[in-house]
């Protein structure tokens, strides 16, 4: 049977289908949240996406991890859209968090994080979910997130607050007029990605004190906001998924001593721990 995974965040679905004659394929789409795409939609980025590489008559086990399939309604809207793509297909649909979960920690527990376009955090005891925090979103929450520190650094240049040197260098990093950065974020779709396409920058100068500082102070909030909210936080061991926090590691090291936590597992993608997650736990 074949096996199909895929953790799908805001920008971007990492899939990965296996079978035991081809091995292992990757393919990427665009993020499938299902707050922001209709399930025709959905079915239109499967159908572009992955029909030319694989049989989707053929019987398959497909465990989908994404953003925004957190609610039974959200759920709904992705089962049905694999359910029209796939024929013979087992689906199961879960949120990212608890495929960061699995990616990170498998059997063993500990306060789970991703720090991507968005941001979310839970305590995880080996097998399932146990404490979460509600997710309010780049406007109202995502502390740590790309698209909030994409948004810090854009409004440092912006307000004038960046230091001058860094300023000449972002603007040649990114031509930009002041119209069409807000034209972007207030009447273009999707601006939590055009805020976080910005959070590279902070990642190229993390060595200047004061870019450091601002990424400092960013993750402040997210443990402040994220982290602490737990009452035992401290006796848990933190693992975090995402490029932000895979690219800003060394801050992150900083905040977990500074908050008398231990910084475990940190990777860039779940994608290819889930595919091993799965292998182990789901065998035929």
């Amino acid at each position: 049977m074949m096996l199909i995974v895929a953790d799908s965040g805001s920008t971007k679905t990492d899939w990965r289908i296996h079978t035991k004659s081809h091995g292992i394929r990757e393919i990427q789409t665009i993020g499938l949240n299902p707050y922001f795409l209709t399930v025709e939609e959905i079915t239109l980025v499967l159908e572009k996406g992955l029909h030319p590489f694989l049989n989707k008559k053929e019987a398959a086990r497909v465990f989908f991890y994404g953003s925004g399939c957190s609610h039974a309604e959200q759920i709904l809207k992705i089962e049905t859209a694999l359910a029209n793509f796939f024929s013979k297909a087992d689906v199961s649909v879960e949120s990212d968090l608890l495929g960061a979960a699995r990616a990170l920690c498998g059997d063993m527990a500990g306060i789970v994080g991703i720090l991507g376009t968005g941001s979310n955090t839970c305590v995880y005891n080996g097998q399932k979910i146990v404490k979460q925090i509600l997710s309010l979103g780049y406007i109202l929450g995502d502390e740590g997130s790309g698209a909030v520190l994409g948004k810090k650094v854009l409004k440092s240049v912006l307000s004038g607050k960046m230091p001058k040197e860094l300023v000449l260098d972002f603007k040649k990093d990114y031509p930009f007029s002041e119209d069409s950065i807000l034209g972007e974020v207030y009447s273009q779709p999707f601006p939590n990605r055009f805020l976080a396409s910005y959070a590279p920058f902070a990642v190229k100068h993390l060595k200047d004190e004061w870019m450091k500082m601002l990424i400092h102070d960013h993750f402040t909030d997210f443990f402040d906001q994220m982290i602490t909210i737990y009452e035992d936080y401290h006796e848990y061991t933190l693992n975090i998924a995402g490029s932000i926090a895979w690219y800003l590691q060394p801050v992150l090291e900083e905040l977990c001593m500074e908050y008398k936590m231990s910084l475990g597992n940190v990777i860039k993608r779940p994608i290819d721990d889930l595919v091993k997650y799965h292998l182990d736990h789901d065998q035929d």
